[in-house]
């Protein structure tokens, strides 16, 4: 256990290079964190505990297998009302018995669904490979580089001008990838929703006519009905009514709760940075407000001038940067490619070198 929470910390471990932003973290990082560490909890007490305690004279470990394998069931009112015998399928007439039996598969779905949030993240980083790093080069980080010259701004300023193709290019990838993680969220929760017989959607509100505790008991029972029949001396069928504890339901509960807000928190957020991505790729008005904000003083009619100037791609490419290199250096890169795009003749002379 304490060698997988070192790799988690190693998994959070913040690069020096920053090539996404951090909703998108949110994903790769956070969930697929927060969803692997519920799965180690679960099956840790799954596999080395004992989830389910049947009360029964006969067969007990038999019993307990069976009833965690076949799954358990509830009624709809009181597990505990015993006015409907005999019921032990799901096509029950009185439709009143609800039966589980996804408990053993929780685990495996958590695991399933970190890959699944990792997954834009690792579309993206095979996609940009390491662009932005051998831009920035050795000039990111807070302080401004010893070796930070009128040369080098003119070589960074000229790899940011030079292939607009390119940068566009670049930025459709990283925007589809943003995109990506919504409809991962999207996908997660329907997914979630049909596990569980359709409890997800609905588990953490609160509303008036039924409260999530007893939303969480219906869903994750911690008292539960199970029938197990064998072959009697005479070679009749008989019965064994079970009463089961579920004590992985306690810990089941918490989880889903949990994993329910954050979800929603997710999808919340995922649908607000694709809202943004589309103002920054549509909207020059936006952008110029961005590239004033990052390059503190700079005047509005340099920087309407440049966002006019610049497609998309190498705004965006010029935008990553200013998160990866401080203020001071920024400034020098962002005036000089003022420089070169207000003299027109100087900037195509400047795109041929």
């Amino acid at each position: 256990m304490i060698d997988f929470y070192k790799n988690l910390m190693a998994f959070m471990k913040i690069g020096n290079i920053h090539t996404d932003n951090n909703v998108f973290k949110l994903h790769y990082k956070v969930t697929v964190i927060l969803i692997a560490t519920f799965s180690v909890l679960l099956t840790s007490k799954q596999y080395f505990g004992e989830p389910i305690d049947c009360d029964v004279q006969q067969r007990k470990e038999i019993i307990d297998t069976y009833c965690w394998i076949n799954g358990t069931f509830i009624f709809e009112d009181n597990i505990l009302d015993y006015r409907a015998p005999g019921l032990t399928t799901r096509n029950d007439k009185s439709g009143s018995a609800h039966f589980q039996n996804y408990y053993q598969w929780v685990c495996i779905v958590f695991a399933l669904q970190a890959i699944c949030f990792y997954i834009p993240r690792y579309i993206w980083k095979a996609c940009e490979g390491g662009r932005l790093k051998q831009l920035v080069g050795e000039f990111g980080g807070p302080i401004t580089s010893e070796k930070w010259n009128n040369t080098s701004k003119e070589k960074l300023v000229r790899n940011i001008l030079y292939d607009s193709y390119a940068h566009n290019v670049y930025t459709f990838r990283y925007c589809f990838c943003e995109f990506l993680n919504l409809v991962n969220v999207i996908i997660n929760i329907l997914f979630m929703d049909w596990f569980l017989d359709g409890e997800f959607s609905t588990y953490g509100l609160i509303d008036g006519s039924r409260s999530i505790t007893k939303r969480m008991n219906r869903v994750f029972p911690k008292l539960a009905k199970c029938h197990y029949y064998k072959f009697g001396p005479s070679g009749d069928m008989q019965l064994l009514d079970a009463l089961c504890i579920l004590s992985l339901n306690v810990l089941n509960q918490k989880v889903f709760l949990l994993l329910w807000y954050w979800l929603l928190v997710l999808l919340i957020v995922s649908f607000l940075s694709v809202l943004y991505r589309a103002l920054f790729l549509f909207v020059p008005v936006f952008r110029t407000y961005l590239l004033r904000a990052q390059a503190r003083r700079l005047e509005n009619k340099k920087a309407k001038y440049i966002v006019r100037k610049l497609s998309y791609g190498d705004f965006f490419i010029l935008y990553r940067l200013g998160k990866n290199v401080n203020q001071n250096t920024y400034r020098d890169v962002v005036s000089c490619i003022y420089d070169h795009l207000s003299n027109w003749k100087g900037y195509k002379i400047f795109q041929e070198i």
